[in-house]
């Protein structure tokens, strides 16, 4: 019964198994003639641990898929049962065709590699003997990996997508090094040069590796025979194709997002840099020159504490989870006014920090907006929140000194009294065109003006709308989207302050109307 299952198996595949040889001495081939990669590499071996890597998983994939995937997915595995032989006799023999096919092929193309390379490579024993039995290990664990995935049936492709993008968050995040652990180290960068050391411990972590992937295979395909391997053959219906789609995007997000906030806390690794880093405050202040004059260091260490100061009082002010690093980068070339650079994951600003006090309301102003902006990916920039960033961002750095209205007119650098007589809960709700008519000097007075305003509810409600509005940290998807519909301003303000924007507006435009006529 064996040798009439091997006949079959050798009638049914032995092309495939042609094509697989070729498509690997195609591969090593096409790497042999790649200049860079001879040139970069020094060594014959070296080309062909570039072999091992790209093309052996993927033939051993072809593999598992014709073997097993294939056989129940045609549904002809019900002939094999059929056959006076226990089920786990046919496993084996599978296993043993598609291992003795990947050793086969692994072993010829070593052979080649050490015939094309015999008179320019020193090979000795020791070093042979490192090279099959790293080949060897390499393929076979493969080829364990692809037998027990071929069972996965209608799931083998999203278990492959979550698999690999699992591998590469661990690499990616600093988890662990993938390529530089178990079977990955077998066929490292040291595959081809490494000829005294033995890997002791990769060897038995891919040892045992191949030992649980193989029995997991046999375990699929022998669990209450078989039906669950014959279950998994099944179509995937177009209910489970939506939530396995939703759950790759979800996963693939998850690791962009979870790498992006591991790359914004990087440090600058730059001489002289001072960094500050308190609450949800993270200031990196950095000089472009490459000889920082001691005044340029105390200015680097004056304005991170002041600016990082600052940005920790607004998280607890406004409740924010969290704030995009600030980059501060000191230019002896720039003059008073300072660079803004807002990419939504972090703030850049440039300026000349000699000429620029660090309790500078306008500098303050600047990295509070760009700030805000950046923490809710430039949402705030819109026609029913504008009002409160310009308004928040200009009233903050001087609140402990204006009390009342007219104390924040009398503030230098205000931008003088504003002039829009009448405001009402449309102007509000369609900011961007009410600045239209202000002189842009005055556009931020106006905006302060209402902080000071939104006072007379109370510090505590006026702080509960600005920590409503202002203290999200949108990610930069749909889900910033729904927030702002389902928190309107309007109701946000209703239910922080007990008031509505009409009756605010009102309240707007007394103040600035008994201000103009304030000699």
């Amino acid at each position: 019964m064996i040798r009439g299952l091997l006949e079959k198996e050798y009638r049914q595949h032995s092309r495939l198994a042609v094509y697989i040889l070729l498509m690997m001495v195609f591969g090593q081939f096409a790497l042999t003639v790649n200049n860079f990669l001879k040139e970069r590499g020094g060594s014959s071996f070296f080309l062909l641990s570039q072999l091992w890597f790209y093309i052996i998983p993927l033939v051993t994939l072809v593999l598992g898929t014709a073997l097993v995937a294939t056989e129940f997915r045609n549904k002809t595995q019900l002939f094999l049962e059929g056959l006076p032989m226990p089920r786990w006799v046919l496993l084996v023999v599978k296993y043993l065709i598609g291992l003795g096919i990947v050793l086969f092929c692994t072993v010829g193309l070593l052979v080649g590699a050490w015939w094309n390379g015999r008179d320019a490579e020193a090979m000795s024993v020791n070093f042979c003997l490192l090279l099959f039995l790293k080949s060897v290990a390499w393929a076979w664990f493969c080829w364990a990996v692809c037998f027990a995935h071929g069972f996965l049936g209608k799931y083998r492709g999203w278990t492959g997508v979550l698999l690999i993008s699992g591998l590469i968050f661990l690499e990616s995040m600093g988890i662990m090094s993938v390529t530089r652990s178990g079977p990955f180290e077998l066929i490292s960068d040291r595959f081809a040069y490494e000829r005294y050391v033995w890997p002791v411990d990769a060897l038995w972590v891919t040892g045992a590796l191949i030992t649980a992937m193989t029995l997991a295979g046999f375990a699929l395909g022998l669990i209450r025979d078989g039906t669950v391997a014959a279950m998994l053959s099944e179509k995937m219906s177009m209910r489970e194709k939506i939530v396995f789609t939703i759950m790759m995007f979800a996963a693939v997000y998850s690791v962009i997002e979870l790498k992006s906030q591991k790359n914004s806390e990087k440090s600058l690794n730059l001489p002289g840099s001072v960094d500050f880093k308190r609450g949800v405050a993270i200031v990196f202040a950095a000089t472009a020159e490459i000889d920082p004059t001691p005044e340029e260091q105390q200015a680097l260490n004056a304005h991170a504490t002041a600016a990082g100061e600052m940005l920790e009082q607004v998280g607890v002010y406004l409740e924010c989870k969290s704030l995009p690093p600030l980059y501060l980068i000191h230019r002896r070339d720039f003059n008073k006014e300072a660079e803004c650079e807002v990419d939504f994951r972090r703030v850049g600003i440039r300026v000349n920090l000699l000429k620029v006090d660090p309790g500078d309301r306008g500098l303050q102003r600047g990295i509070l907006k760009s700030m805000l902006l950046a923490n809710q990916c430039g949402r705030l920039d819109s026609d029913t929140r504008g009002w409160v960033l310009e308004g928040f961002s200009t009233w903050w750095p001087v609140k402990a000194l204006a009390k009342t209205p007219a104390d924040f007119i009398k503030l230098p650098n205000c931008g003088g009294k504003p002039v829009v007589r009448t405001l009402c809960r449309s102007d509000l709700e369609n900011w961007l065109k009410t600045k239209e008519r202000m002189p842009e000097a005055e556009q931020s007075t106006s905006a302060g003006l209402a902080m000071i305003v939104l006072g007379d509810y109370g510090d505590e409600p006026r702080r509960r709308f600005l920590a409503a509005i202002l203290g999200y940290s949108a990610p930069k998807n749909v889900a910033a989207t729904l927030h702002d519909w389902f928190h309107p301003v309007g109701s946000t303000f209703e239910s922080t302050t007990g008031s509505d924007l009409s009756s605010f507006a009102q309240k707007w435009t007394t103040a600035i109307q008994t201000e103009e006529a304030q000699p």
